[in-house]
């Protein structure tokens, strides 16, 4: 039994020298070193199962090792195209590493690789400023040199760096150091012009130095040139993509033949590096810190994995990714120019499944997809993007009351607005002769009740009670808002010479203020909801609700006591809240349209919400107006420098309590090292 166990064991290892023998450049990777995550419908990153493992890595291609590196292309034939930029050269291999053939005839520092259909290669090289094409047997077809045309600037810089080529065989490319765009060749080399150029982005301050400073000084600013995107890509469609470092949720963009993007926008990473798009148009992109993204071919993130190694050496980790491929088999190839070795990723089941039912879904069959998202939904549950997926089969399927649930839970607003459509129809239609009856029945028992009020047994107790609740104090106070819809002016008199309100009504509307404020923010219908379902944070509302409005009232007492003023701050207190009538009276109508509105009909909510807030902003001006007897010249001074001061409050607000945090902390760093010290 010894001598067996012997034998197998050395069976095994003989067999791992083998295969490492036959493949030299390949290392395993036993499991993920890093952790996948994906995007919820709120837009926070949770973990997800990995989409993706580390397989192999390749440092040598037969007898020859990479030197920077700076591009990796993989064609329909299985060739891996890759740009070793310091040997200057490009190798040609299959998609196991073995060496094909070297390509080094005319170039000088290759960055950029596409190979079409019929294995014609063409290479960007910045340093010899060309593109130049190959045949498939490696001789040299043709050369792009510096276009000579009106449409090219003489001052514009020619450094091809990255290039793609559609089926009619026009040549898009990227120039180093020049930021008007794409610059496009047809086949036989004229120059089409720029694509698909960056916009620029003016901050606030810089327009307004612009707007003031003379031109001497404006001569002096840095001028104002919008991002060149540092890689590109195309599809099988012949769509252009490109990313752009350092531009935010706009890094990402998808263009058709007019130059328009079709992306709406969505999570890039600010140091982007390359992109890569697979069959079915999921876009994946890798970032210099080795982060690798998988999109749908709407921007919908799906995997989020990699990292940058810590220095050991962990397969799958990157020092400086610089390119990233797709094979039709959904492998990745990730190109580290630092190490020289290319790692490649596969899928796992889960991954699978997820490709699955999102190429269903992406094709329009939504039934079909139901049971594959099932599926992710059994491995996953947390995964919004499955959800959606689900709704729109139960949507296909009319089964719409599920729709609008698996809707919800994916975050879809717009699938929720088609679902909660079709079942509000169905409701009408069941209940339309029901409403119109109870709507009749209901005016009619009011103008009896109205006939009846004062005469009958019953209805006259009722009515003598009422009319006693009215004429209490407070509820005659509170009632008093209603005189601000007929004559604002004279409410406003009112309040101040007649006393016709007092500081417990006043108190009470800005309590019930902030709980219409509190119902709109968290009980509003799911499309007009701005906070995610189970989320509150009423401690957070009620410090700036009543800070704000403490802030805006004694801000304005203290611009009209020194602007002359006639009112009080006991004056501005109650007419203040008195300004808040329109929020209490229709904010409440709003809350609840919003559960039973769809997409279709949120202009009347767009509506009403302008309506409160130029109606309150009319109250304001009048109520200044009358309160401190200025004329409106003057109430719109005070109104302005109400405003500046709040703004400088804040602003002070801010520096003072980072300076105390900045004490607080020198204070408490001060105690510890004394503490540890002392021990």
């Amino acid at each position: 039994m010894r001598i067996l166990r012997k034998l197998k064991n050395n069976l095994g290892i003989m067999l791992v020298f083998i295969t490492l023998f036959c493949n030299p450049g390949a290392a395993f990777a036993a499991e993920a070193p890093y952790t996948t995550l994906t995007i919820d419908k709120y837009g926070n990153f949770v973990n997800t199962q990995d989409g993706y493992t580390p397989s192999l890595v390749y440092d040598k291609f037969g007898e020859e090792t990479l030197k920077k590196p700076t591009d990796l292309f993989i064609s329909e034939n299985k060739k891996m195209y890759i740009a070793d930029t310091g040997n200057k050269r490009i190798l040609v291999c299959d998609l196991k590493g073995n060496l094909i053939t070297v390509i080094d005839k005319e170039l000088k520092g290759p960055t950029g690789i596409y190979v079409d259909s019929k294995e014609t290669l063409f290479i960007a090289d910045p340093k010899a400023a060309k593109i130049l094409v190959y045949s498939a047997d490696g001789s040299l077809q043709k050369e792009y040199e510096t276009p000579q045309s009106p449409l090219f600037a003489p001052e514009s810089r020619y450094a091809p760096s990255k290039l793609v080529v559609n089926s009619a065989g026009s040549i898009y490319t990227l120039s180093e150091g020049n930021a008007n765009g794409i610059l496009t060749f047809s086949g036989k080399g004229d120059f089409y012009g720029y694509f698909g150029a960056n916009n620029t982005f003016i901050s606030l301050s810089q327009m307004l130095r612009r707007l003031v400073f003379s031109d001497e000084m404006k001569a002096s600013l840095q001028s104002n040139v919008p991002s060149a995107a540092v890689n590109i890509d195309i599809d099988a469609n012949g769509l252009i993509y490109t990313v752009t470092q350092g531009s935010k949720n706009d890094g990402l963009k998808k263009f058709n033949m007019a130059g328009k993007n079709m992306l709406s926008g969505g999570y890039v990473d600010d140091l982007v590096a390359d992109i890569a798009v697979g069959d079915m148009e999921n876009i994946f992109t890798v970032s210099n810190q080795g982060y690798i993204y998988e999109y749908t071919r709407d921007q919908e993130l799906l995997f989020l994995f990699g990292g940058r190694d810590d220095g050991k050496n962990r397969t799958g980790l990157f020092v400086a990714p610089t390119a990233i491929e797709v094979d039709h088999q959904g492998n990745l190839y990730v190109l580290d120019t630092e190490t020289g070795s290319i790692t490649v990723f596969e899928q796992t089941e889960y991954a699978k499944t997820v490709h699955k039912a999102l190429n269903l879904f992406q094709e329009g069959y939504y039934v079909e997809s139901h049971e594959p998202w099932s599926e992710v939904l059994r491995k996953n549950s947390l995964f919004d993007y499955a959800h959606r997926g689900i709704g729109k089969a139960f949507y296909r399927l009319e089964n719409y009351e599920e729709a609008l649930t698996s809707a919800r839970l994916g975050g879809d607003e717009e699938g929720y607005s088609d679902a909660f459509w079709e079942l509000r129809n169905v409701w009408l239609r069941a209940n339309i002769i029901n409403i119109f009856f109870g709507v009749a029945a209901l005016v009619i028992l009011l103008k009896i009740l109205n006939k009846i009020k004062d005469k009958a047994p019953g209805v006259k107790e009722i009515t003598k009670g009422v009319r006693y609740v009215k004429n209490r104090k407070l509820i005659r106070e509170l009632t008093y808002l209603k005189r601000m819809l007929k004559n604002p002016a004279d409410a406003f008199y009112g309040i101040k010479w007649e006393h016709k309100v007092s500081n417990l009504s006043s108190t009470m509307i800005y309590i019930i203020f902030f709980i219409i404020y509190i119902l709109n923010k968290y009980y509003s219908g799911f499309l007009f909801k701005k906070i995610e379902d189970g989320r509150y944070e009423i401690g957070t509302d009620f410090i700036f609700v009543f800070g704000m409005l403490t802030l805006c009232i004694v801000c304005n007492n203290l611009i009209c006591s020194i602007r002359d003023g006639e009112g009080s701050g006991k004056n501005i207190y109650q007419a203040f809240a008195y300004c808040l009538m329109p929020y209490l009276f229709f904010q409440p109508i709003v809350i609840l349209l919003s559960h039973v509105l769809t997409y279709n009909e949120s202009f009347i909510i767009g509506f009403l919400s302008f309506f409160i807030i130029a109606a309150m902003a009319v109250l304001i001006v009048v109520m200044i107006k009358e309160i401190q007897s200025y004329t409106f010249k003057e109430t719109f001074r005070c109104i302005f420098l109400t405003l500046f001061t709040m703004i400088v409050l804040v602003a002070a607000g801010f520096i003072l309590f980072a300076l105390m945090k900045q004490v607080l902390d020198f204070i408490l760093s001060i105690f510890k090292e004394g503490y540890y010290r002392g021990k």
